[in-house]
């Protein structure tokens, strides 16, 4: 028995933003609508650490840059100060995390 490789057909039905019947998008799939995930991919790749950052956590509290744009800025600021705070937790978990993977190979 052969193994043939993942084909485009086969890649679009893997994908989260496509249905089976031949790879149209869902709705709802993109947030950025009409965009292929391919530009939403490239798009990604050329942010900053920091810009992924806040984008991740824009997106945990369901806001994205337009709703802040929208915002007048005693709303921003409690946005703000919300992200301090998320960024402060993810920060504290990754640190925990660390301090339990910590071996002492001086013996």
């Amino acid at each position: 028995m052969a193994i043939s490789p993942i084909g485009a057909r086969d890649s679009q039905i893997m994908s989260p933003g496509f249905s089976a019947s031949g790879g149209a998008k869902t709705a709802g799939a993109s947030a950025t609508g009409s965009k292929g995930l391919n530009a939403e991919l490239e798009d990604y790749l050329k942010m900053s650490p920091a810009q992924r950052m806040r984008e991740a956590l824009l997106k945990k509290l369901g806001l994205s840059e337009d709703d802040l744009a929208k915002m007048g800025p005693e709303e921003r600021k409690k946005v703000d100060e919300q992200m301090g705070d998320l960024a402060k937790q993810e920060m504290q978990k990754i640190s925990d995390k660390a301090k339990g993977n910590m071996i002492d190979t001086s013996a």
